[in-house]
């Protein structure tokens, strides 16, 4: 199971799960007062599992998240 968990299938998948969380955030997202908040995903492996993040890269982004749960959105929006 563990070697399943850490394949390079496993970490594609949420790679590609995680670019349209973050191609959905960058559609419905609230411009921050300066600047624009940057949404990307992240892969790796670790000792147990592959795993993905998506980063909304901006000082302001923690408000933004509060304020319109943009991520949180774009998870639905993105089916995950």
């Amino acid at each position: 199971m563990r070697q399943m968990l850490r394949s390079k299938e496993v970490e594609r998948d949420l790679l590609r799960r995680g670019r349209q969380v973050a191609a959905a955030a960058e559609a419905i997202g609230v411009d921050p007062h300066e600047g624009d908040v940057d949404y990307y995903a992240e892969s790796s492996v670790g000792s147990t599992r592959a795993r993905c993040v998506v980063v909304a890269d901006h000082p302001g982004a923690q408000g933004q998240e509060e304020a319109y749960r943009t991520l949180g959105t774009a998870i639905d929006a993105a089916g995950q």
